[in-house]
């Protein structure tokens, strides 16, 4: 349900290939000029106009005229322009979209102007293009590192622990917008316990797992929906299985060298069973998510 409300909400995108690649590398560029902060827009255009002609040299002129036309019609059908509307009273937040749609609009005509000319003799047109900062028909291999901090709960005691982990996948991009991966992670944390004095110290604990999860591309927008198998070594006892659901949310940066890195912060919901004499466990995590992935 989460998946399909998050996919109603994101941004459309062109139906052709070639063209939703280049609209996504555009749209790439420019919000990696947001978040370093909007100013002059004339200058913000040209700075993302250099992370956006490899992409265009890489699409016919007959697809990015199409993708131009395109983002016009999807201006008029938001009822731009966005200057006429916030002057007619609208606030500026709900106007977000159509500014979007009108920076890329703004960027495409500017690479236009300097498409072919610029483009060096080793980038032509590929009719099977499929995006510089794109996960689609993609095969990945991903790496990550998580930090959490967690509430364990078991027998109704409440411990505090915190700690990390490491993990390797391997993913493949079904589209633009969906990117399915699975993988291995292992880890520790330091959970604070009462020592024979009734003072709290760290003891630690290992953790290992199998995560798998499905991954939504908003542009540069992510989202992630996991299920992982799990086990745990603590207090000299193993316990060899368990279940961790999580929820995570982040962006992604522009594609160097074959790298994509990622930002996330996450939430998750762990389980260990009672078994092998040892009572139920739960676990609260909340933690941040650093990764890259590199394009196969």
């Amino acid at each position: 349900l989460s998946l399909c409300v998050l996919s109603a909400a994101c941004a459309t995108l062109p139906t052709d290939h070639t063209e939703r690649a280049l609209y996504v590398d555009a749209r790439k560029a420019l919000n990696g000029e947001h978040r370093l902060g909007w100013t002059v827009e004339r200058v913000e255009i040209e700075q993302a106009a250099a992370q956006t002609e490899p992409s265009a040299c890489q699409v016919s002129e007959e697809k990015r005229k199409s993708l131009i036309a395109w983002l016009r019609v999807q201006i008029a059908a938001e009822g731009g322009p966005a200057r006429l509307k916030y002057q007619r009273g609208a606030d500026k937040d709900d106007l977000d979209d159509l500014i979007d749609l009108e920076q890329t609009l703004l960027l495409l005509e500017s690479v236009e102007r300097h498409v072919p000319e610029d483009c060096p003799f080793w980038l032509a047109p590929d009719p099977h293009f499929q995006g510089e900062h794109s996960v689609e028909r993609r095969f990945l291999l991903i790496a990550e590192s998580m930090g959490a901090g967690s509430l364990l709960i078991r027998s109704g005691q409440v411990r505090m622990a915190g700690g990390g982990s490491a993990r390797l996948l391997a993913g493949y991009g079904f589209s633009s917008r969906l990117e399915l991966a699975l993988g291995v992670e292992g880890g520790g944390d330091a959970v604070l316990e009462k020592n024979a004095e009734g003072a709290l110290a760290p003891a630690g604990a290992f953790r290992f797992g199998a995560p798998m999860w499905l991954r939504l591309h908003d542009v540069d927008r992510i989202y992630d929906f996991e299920l992982a198998a799990i086990s745990r070594f603590e207090e000299g006892a193993f316990k060899p299985w368990g279940l961790r659901a999580a929820i995570g949310g982040g962006v992604t940066g522009l594609r160097r060298l074959g790298f994509m890195p990622a930002l996330e912060l996450w939430l998750g919901y762990e389980v260990f069973p009672a078994q092998r004499g040892e009572s139920a466990q739960h676990a609260i995590r909340l933690g941040t998510r650093v990764g890259f992935d590199y394009a196969l």
